[in-house]
């Protein structure tokens, strides 16, 4: 994976202290309030063409629908940061590839 040219580096940078502020607030957080807040991340992703990111906020807002308490929130948000640093071009197969880790270690 290619991390973004130095245009996209400060919207991947926004992202990436956004998605660490969630990761220290998540617990504490109603599951609406914390669905909320990886929808907006979504949307940010979809509105800058950030196809991994949007496809790991989408199953972690899945995982989190189906059991708040089986999911695995250290491994989306290990995932979602890695994800603001992955080009256009590689987005898809990072994607893919970020979804296959989670699959992995959930299921060992």
């Amino acid at each position: 994976m290619q991390l973004h040219n130095d245009a996209q580096m400060p919207i991947g940078a926004d992202l990436y202290a956004q998605i660490e502020q969630l990761e220290r607030d998540c617990r504490s957080m109603t599951l609406p309030a914390l669905h909320e807040a990886i929808d907006e991340i979504r949307a940010q992703a979809v509105a800058h063409r950030l196809v991994a990111l949007e496809g790991i906020a989408h199953a972690f807002e899945r995982s989190i629908a189906r059991n708040r308490n089986a999911t695995a929130f250290g491994l989306y948000f290990d995932q979602l940061k890695l994800a603001t640093g992955c080009i256009e071009a590689d987005s898809d197969k990072a994607r893919d590839a970020m979804l296959a880790a989670i699959s992995v270690r959930l299921t060992g």
